[in-house]
């Protein structure tokens, strides 16, 4: 039996009447991305009574979700001779209307940001707002809106500049999650492109030999070989190029921590369309990807090139009236040091250069490894706070090094 989908008033609230009615769509679909859209759309006839008529801009169709129920606001009618399509966002992009005319915090945590987010907006909307990140972090935009101040812009300055998170939107309570979703356990094996199962590997950025070049022309002995050299027709050639290596040994550690992050792997991209996939051989080897959720981590393993890599998935289409996935897709994701600053921002470069900076400071310091919701501290002290040397990663601050007592920044988060 297919899920109803309801129709409610523009000021609703709570769904748990009837509102203005059921509809009697021919489709409706929900999609959604990670941090990004979370739309409906839905096709609907003339019906002979008169549903359709009910269907107005700005208010609620309460629809079917991979999470649960949730409310859609109309934005967008579009007629056509036999039918209308109705367009809908989350009520989340209500926020889009709402106005900021300055917030300024200067280390603040994540609860205390989000505070000040609801206190600075023009009118209350009704939404509340939950977080698991920890840290200090500042946050300074003015003339904005409030998804504006969660999610930025070009110049930054936003929450997720300063802490990162990913976005979980349940009607009018938004929750800003260090991972939206987990990691259950799911595997996907592969080894060739299927009918419904479109996987992209794209190797452009693959290095498997790779020389170091270091602070003040020191270099390693010989190149240093990936173990997955022999997976492609000849040897992709790197200049991996850091000062702060200042021996060939701390060169060598470096590349060798590169090809640990996978730099001698291909990115990957895989989309699932559950339809088309439903009629080959090997869909119930797949069937356990109905089962995840935005944001959850999946194991990809290519057997032939005898290797694995996780995968986060990124975006879906949900079918709302039979309650299942049209479609998934799951992106490169690579769960390292580096994600916790940037959650895949960093360009290439500065990614190399903190794993790098990372592997060679911590093989220097014989001291105390310190790890805190927000931070990776490797110091002289057992207490952090009274060191005189030391190396951090800080999801604010960046790759930082300690001298003295004094920190000074390596590479900026960007």
């Amino acid at each position: 039996m297919n899920t109803i989908i309801k129709l409610f008033e523009m000021n609703a609230t709570t769904f748990e009447t009837l509102g203005l009615g059921t509809l009697l769509p021919t489709s409706c679909t929900v999609s959604e991305e990670l941090n990004g859209i979370y739309e409906l759309e839905l096709e609907h006839h003339y019906d002979a009574s008169g549903k359709w008529q009910n269907i107005e801009n700005n208010r609620i169709l309460y629809a079917s979700t991979p999470r649960g129920m949730q409310p859609f606001r109309i934005y967008k009618i579009e007629p056509t001779m036999d039918s209308i399509t109705v367009y809908a966002q989350h009520v989340y992009f209500d926020l889009l209307d709402n106005y900021i005319d300055n917030i300024t915090t200067d280390t603040a945590t994540p609860a205390e940001t989000l505070q000040a987010l609801v206190n600075q907006m023009d009118y209350d909307m009704g939404f509340s707002f939950a977080t698991n990140l920890g840290g200090t972090g500042s946050v300074s935009l003015e003339r904005v809106n409030p998804i504006t101040v969660l999610f930025g812009e070009e110049d930054g300055g936003s929450f997720l500049d300063s802490f990162g998170g990913e976005l979980v939107r349940d009607g009018w309570n938004i929750s800003i999650l260090a991972n939206a979703g987990e990691d259950r356990g799911f595997v996907i094996s592969y080894g060739k492109n299927l009918v419904g199962l479109e996987v992209e590997e794209d190797i452009s950025d693959v290095k498997t030999r790779i020389y170091g070049l270091g602070d003040d022309d020191v270099t390693t002995s010989g190149c240093i070989d990936s173990d997955h050299i022999g997976d492609y027709p000849y040897p992709k050639i790197y200049c991996y190029e850091d000062t702060d290596c200042t021996t060939a040994s701390e060169l060598e550690t470096a590349i060798e921590a590169l090809y640990e992050a996978g730099i001698d792997l291909p990115s990957i991209n895989i989309s699932v369309d559950f339809q088309l996939l439903s009629n080959t051989v090997e869909y119930e080897k797949y069937a356990i990807l109905e089962e995840v959720f935005l944001g959850d981590t999946v194991t990809v393993r290519n057997e032939k090139m005898n290797f694995e890599k996780k995968a986060e998935v990124i975006a879906y289409e949900w079918d709302c009236l039979l309650e299942q996935y049209n479609s998934i897709e799951l992106g490169d994701f690579v769960d390292d040091i580096t994600t916790a600053i940037t959650k895949g921002e960093m360009v290439t470069t500065s990614a190399e250069k903190a794993v790098t900076t990372a592997t060679i400071v911590s093989s220097k310091i014989s001291g105390k490894v310190t790890i805190t919701t927000d931070s990776i501290y490797v110091t002289d002290n057992s207490n952090y706070a009274n060191a005189t040397k030391g190396f951090k990663i800080d999801v604010t601050d960046g790759i930082q090094r300690m001298e003295n007592g004094v920190w000074t920044t390596v590479i900026d988060v960007e």
